[in-house]
């Protein structure tokens, strides 16, 4: 087997033609991935590199990946036993809303991050208007927003927090 040089490896990550549009579709070149096993693989694939670039792990093997917006959509927002919100991710995962990593994109809506499967590094979720209509219950639309959970009151910033 070749192995091949680290340059050419990079190259060759960085020309494979897979996009995500806002909506969280793949694209391969100008067509849709269809099919759902694909689908759900390449969404438990997200990931991203060290320096913060969006990439898909399949096994061993990952490339960059075009992103329009955020990785991940949260599809749901539900209760947890706690009484906290609990986030249902578009890549199956249900998770608890972290609320330091929770801010507002001015025009676009809140978004929060969550932990890659792969790494573990932060990946970037936009909610959705089904989610945002069920984490109204927790919002507090003063000025600024803010989430509240028990008795604390959590100013929504509108920046991302640092990493």
């Amino acid at each position: 087997m070749t192995t091949l040089d680290p340059d050419t490896l990079e190259r060759l990550r960085r020309q494979v033609p897979l996009r995500l549009d806002r909506r969280g579709q793949f694209f391969f070149e100008d067509d849709p991935v269809t099919h759902p096993g694909v689908r759900a693989l390449f969404l438990r694939g997200l990931d991203v590199t060290p320096a913060g670039e969006p990439s898909l792990r399949v096994g061993e093997q990952w490339c960059y990946l075009q992103v329009e917006d955020c990785l991940l959509r949260a599809l749901r927002v539900t209760r947890a036993g706690d009484g906290a919100p609990q986030l249902h991710l578009d890549d199956g995962r249900d998770l608890p809303l972290d609320p330091d990593t929770l801010w507002e994109e001015p025009g676009q809506g809140l978004r929060c991050s969550v932990p890659a499967e792969p790494s573990g590094r932060p990946l970037s979720v936009r909610f959705t208007n089904t989610a945002l209509a069920d984490l109204a219950p927790w919002l507090d639309d003063g000025d600024p927003v803010a989430l509240r959970l028990g008795d604390r009151r959590l100013p929504v910033p509108t920046r991302p927090p640092a990493a």
